[in-house]
């Protein structure tokens, strides 16, 4: 017998997109939110879930009524085990229309029951959404590029929910109850603003192979490493004693300016960084006692 032949494997898709396999819409934006978990971002639906627990607090504030009412007119009757109720929940567990005449009570407490259960499970679920973040500016913006973007196409949502995230074009536009489910890591002012463009940059200009380092903590580390030596080189270029006390006194106030303004540093954060600074740059004002200008030297000065 002649040998079947196996059918040729379908080539495969390159893995380069992740998103590749997903049709534009609805699952092209759940894969983009899945890969990066900080752009999962919703409307908490505040009016509409308060509205819910005020339609059910109004449910119950009459079945309490009801039921205060009916647990009175029973205690006082004398049909089957009605007098009981109060004091024996089993008959009133048990209660049955052959020996109590009604069941009216016993019907209005497993409403009661549900309708609080309802309403406990809503008031609950209301609390934690009360506590998640709002979503990071960036977040909000990378997101509004995104469904733009060619990736979803010219028409990526239609629907009434189009405008929950607003717009490149609009970027304002988004609404104000947005809840993401896991907030980015708190960063500061000008850690977000540096890592922004620096991101938008190694996007344009990087391959994609050297794009795996962690591009915030690089940036950082990058200006705050100028820092000092930009003070240093100034420092160097200075020939007066008062030029260079000027100086230091200049670099002092903008290094605490930023500290302050653009990061979360407290105040003794603040004090400590300036007076390590300071520490710093009082080595080379030493340079300046002597007559005249001397040679700065990073390291021993020579024999």
């Amino acid at each position: 017998m002649a040998k079947k032949e196996k059918p040729a494997k379908a080539p495969e898709k390159p893995l380069s997109d992740p998103l590749a396999n997903l049709i534009t819409g609805y699952p092209k934006l759940a894969g983009r939110m899945a890969i990066i978990p900080e752009t999962a971002m919703f409307r908490r639906f505040g009016a509409l879930n308060a509205r819910n627990l005020l339609y059910l607090q109004s449910d119950l504030i009459s079945l309490e009524e009801d039921l205060i009412k009916l647990e009175g007119d029973d205690s006082k009757s004398e049909e089957g085990k009605k007098k009981e109720y109060a004091l024996d929940h089993y008959w009133l567990r048990s209660s049955r229309e052959e020996r109590d005449g009604d069941t009216k009570q016993r019907e209005l407490v497993l409403e009661m029951r549900e309708t609080l259960k309802e309403y406990n499970h809503a008031l609950i679920q209301q609390a934690s959404i009360m506590q998640l973040n709002p979503p990071d500016a960036y977040d909000i913006n990378h997101l509004q590029h995104f469904l733009s973007s060619e990736a979803m196409g010219p028409l990526h949502l239609c629907g009434p929910d189009r405008y929950v995230w607003g717009s490149y074009l609009q970027p304002k536009d988004h609404s104000k109850e947005l809840v993401v489910l896991r907030p980015r890591v708190g960063a500061d002012s000008f850690s977000r603003l540096t890592a922004n463009h620096a991101i938008s940059f190694m996007d344009k200009f990087v391959p994609a192979r050297f794009k795996k380092i962690d591009k915030d903590s690089a940036w950082r580390v990058i200006i705050a490493s100028l820092a000092p030596v930009v003070s240093i080189i100034v420092l160097t270029t200075i020939s007066s004693l008062r030029g260079r006390l000027g100086t230091i006194a200049a670099f002092n106030v903008l290094v605490a300016v930023f500290l302050t303004l653009l990061t979360d540093a407290r105040r003794t954060d603040v004090f400590s960084v300036t007076a390590a600074f300071a520490a710093v740059q009082v080595v080379f004002v030493g340079q300046a006692l002597d007559h005249g200008v001397k040679k700065v030297y990073c390291v021993p000065s020579p024999p």
